[in-house]
């Protein structure tokens, strides 16, 4: 199967204020897409603890840029989807 851009929504706490964090990036399904983003943010979290800086992204092509290291992410309640270009080419929405 061939690799797509996905989103992954997850859900967040900070000071009680719900939110949510948006991950983007490539997978061939949505299961792989939410590991994906799950391991970019625990690795960006290990970086961060230690003092080093984050990547852009990692290997997996997945990052996590704005790191918010006080925020609660629910894991367990994290959606994937295919990402929609919320501003398509031309005025016209795509997907890949």
């Amino acid at each position: 199967m061939p690799l797509r851009y996905f989103e992954v929504d997850v859900p967040t706490k900070h000071n009680d204020q719900p939110g949510i964090h948006i991950f983007v990036g490539l997978a061939d399904d949505p299961l792989a897409a939410r590991n994906a983003a799950h391991d970019a943010y625990d690795k960006a979290r290990l970086l961060h603890q230690a003092g080093q800086e984050i990547p852009h992204e990692f290997v997996s092509g997945w990052g996590a840029r704005g790191l918010r290291p006080d925020w609660d992410l629910d894991w367990n309640k994290a959606t994937a989807a295919p990402w929609v270009i919320p501003h398509g080419l031309f005025g016209t929405r795509r997907t890949f």
